[in-house]
């Protein structure tokens, strides 16, 4: 591949092509997105049970981590080589277009959100329903709400992933530049934003709790750009290294979390086999602490030095499922929270009990799957030439 270098040389020189080369479809990327996706939707379901069988009950981090990591990757690949062989203006301007496409999203669940927890609120009668989503302050000052939404200071619980990723996206062309030059000054001058935002308490206000957004984008950048870094990589065909150190370090760190996270804890009787709070890691989310960050990285390289490209799981049904959702990650997104919301309103109101739990779990899972192949399914169909739809035609009627 043009431009193929040692890892040492590339991280610290650049690569020696400053244009990338074409890299070869990673299915794990959308298999493992999509996998992501239905974490969410579990995690988000107030009362879910299954949640203690997600990441975020087995260790430090979660999907949200891996969601971001996987976005900076898929976001070098996609808009970086654009940059690299088309130049920064047009490159930035698709990666304006895609910001656009999620802020109208955002704006769009925002609606629904509303909508959904007023009439919850009005027709059953509990206005606790406010206070679970953090939206009762757009209901008594709406004016000041709005506007305050539509430049993303407005974040109710449920809406906060997109308005990061809005943020992460919008600094996309500077990271390029950097890794360009040498893709430590990317990771570099990230690191430097992230410490600032430790030390300098740096955030962005969300006035819909009267707090900070719960996702700090000054910190969670940092995750971002080492997987715009690893696409980097990828493009110019440097391999993952196979230190063992870098393998020891990265199972003792996700064992930690194990023993951090202690998902025996709800079994009866076991519920004092935990560490003592002094041992505990810092297990903060908001500004991704250095213990979260370690601990996804250290899964993420678990999973990209042991689950092959070619693994056959992927081609199975089940992989191809997931793999259908990580390609159409936004819509799918957008339908695990909204489906997320109505679970909750479930459990609420008719019951959390065995029953409930499995139909709301099958039903949203089941949806999000069914979801994403009717998509990928459109997508192929609408890729076809006129050529093609009249050869499916001519067979179609022949049988």
């Amino acid at each position: 591949m043009p431009g193929t270098s040692s890892f040492a040389t590339w991280f610290w020189r650049g690569a020696a092509s400053a244009t990338a080369g074409t890299v070869a479809r990673d299915p794990r990327i959308d298999v493992f997105r999509g996998l992501a996706l239905l974490i969410i939707f579990v995690d988000h379901v107030a009362g879910n049970w299954l949640t203690r069988v997600t990441p975020s009950a087995m260790g430090l981090s979660d999907a949200a981590e891996y969601f971001v990591l996987l976005a900076g990757y898929s976001a070098a690949v996609a808009y970086g080589t654009v940059i690299d062989e088309r130049g920064l203006l047009t490159g930035s301007a698709q990666v304006v277009a895609r910001i656009w496409r999620l802020y109208t999203a955002h704006l769009g669940l925002f609606v629904f959100m509303a909508v959904a927890v007023a009439l919850m609120a009005v027709k059953v009668g509990n206005p606790l329903y406010y206070e679970h989503v953090a939206i009762l302050p757009f209901f008594q000052d709406p004016a000041n709400s709005i506007l305050a939404m539509v430049v993303l200071l407005f974040l109710p619980n449920y809406l906060d992933i997109l308005p990061l990723y809005i943020v992460l996206l919008a600094m996309l062309p500077a990271l390029w530049i950097l890794a360009r030059i040498a893709p430590v000054l990317a990771v570099l001058a990230s690191a430097a934003l992230y410490v600032a935002a430790w030390m300098l308490e740096l955030a962005l206000p969300n006035l819909s709790t009267g707090g900070v957004w719960f996702f700090n984008p000054f910190a969670w950048q940092l995750i971002f750009t080492i997987g715009l870094v690893a696409g980097h990589a990828a493009l110019h065909g440097v391999g993952l290294s196979r230190s063992r150190l870098i393998l020891a370090a990265a199972v003792a760190m996700v064992v930690a979390g194990f023993v951090n996270a202690a998902p025996w804890a709800w079994i009866p009787g076991l519920e004092s086999l935990t560490l003592p709070d002094l041992w505990r890691l810092d297990p903060d989310k908001t500004n991704l602490s250095p213990w979260r960050l370690a601990h996804a990285l250290a899964l993420a390289y678990l999973i990209a030095r042991f689950v092959p490209v070619d693994a056959r799981w992927m081609r199975g049904r089940i992989g191809r499922l997931l793999d259908d959702c990580g390609r159409h990650s936004l819509p799918l997104f957008c339908l695990g929270v909204i489906l997320s919301l109505l679970g909750t309103f479930v459990f609420f109101e008719v019951g959390r009990g065995l029953d409930m739990q499995i139909a709301v779990n099958l039903a949203g899972l089941g949806l999000l799957l069914a979801s994403g192949r009717v998509l990928q399914w459109y997508k192929a169909a609408a890729a076809r030439t006129p050529a093609t739809r009249s050869a499916v035609l001519n067979e179609v009627r022949l049988h």
